[in-house]
């Protein structure tokens, strides 16, 4: 589960004092909850906001990234931060059916997520074209209208069980480990 913070959000402690609570009421798996926070709101107050993060981190909680490139962070900002995705921003992606630039960039946004260790996610995939580009740069995973629409309560239930129900033969046929 994905969860967007805000910048005033970020500029408190009480964040983490909601994120404990969060999980305790929920029975959530720390592990299962990402944080995102866009790449301008990092950098806000960076050293109060890396402290913020590694106390999050500490938590077992995911931190990523959002809307990755957009921002005014530095190369040397993202090792202060304990980030674990980089959410590549539509606006690289929307590109990606043209060749040249934007391909370039995104080879590189993914390079640079894989040199550090970072998991890499494309927001904003539309077309199979773009998927396609993703796929062959190596991108760890996607989101966008290509996959699903904004969805109720109800429709993301009913999608859900769809998804299970497609993998769920591949589960009993896949060879087991020896």
């Amino acid at each position: 589960m994905a969860v967007n913070v805000s910048a005033r959000q970020l500029d408190t402690d009480q964040l983490i004092g909601d994120i404990e609570s969060a999980l305790a009421e929920s029975g959530l798996d720390p592990g299962a909850l990402t944080i995102e926070i866009t790449e301008t709101t990092l950098m806000r107050n960076a050293d109060e906001t890396a402290r913020r993060l590694n106390t999050i981190k500490e938590l077992g909680v995911r931190i990523a990234i959002d809307d990755f490139g957009t921002g005014y962070s530095s190369l040397a900002h993202l090792q202060k931060f304990p980030v674990d995705a980089l959410k590549i921003d539509r606006s690289f992606i929307s590109g990606l059916t043209n060749k040249g630039e934007g391909e370039a960039l995104i080879h590189t946004l993914v390079q640079l997520g894989k040199a550090l260790s970072i998991e890499t996610l494309a927001e904003g995939i539309e077309q199979t074209q773009e998927l396609s580009l993703l796929r062959d740069e190596r991108c760890d995973s996607g989101q966008g209208f290509l996959f699903a629409r904004p969805l109720d309560v109800a429709a993301t239930e009913a999608f859900l069980e769809s998804c299970a129900t497609d993998i769920a033969p591949a589960l009993v046929r896949a060879p087991k480990p020896a």
